[in-house]
């Protein structure tokens, strides 16, 4: 969970946004619950899912694989 919020290659304007609320880590965010993380100005889709897979959290945990 030590990896940096830089190093997944976010959209500045999120990275910035992330940064004034004072996360560096993706650990910084285990706490949110995905619904918050979608909340934040900034954040698409595609961003969410790079943080998704970093936290170690499924993006659609009620998708069934086929």
């Amino acid at each position: 969970m030590d990896t940096k919020l830089a190093d997944l290659k976010l959209r500045p304007s999120l990275l910035r946004e992330l940064n004034l609320t004072g996360s560096e880590a993706v650990g910084d965010l285990q706490h949110l619950p995905s619904a918050e993380l979608l909340r934040i100005p900034g954040m698409s889709g595609h961003d969410w899912r790079k943080i998704a897979k970093a936290l170690g959290r499924e993006p659609f945990p009620d998708q069934k694989r086929r």
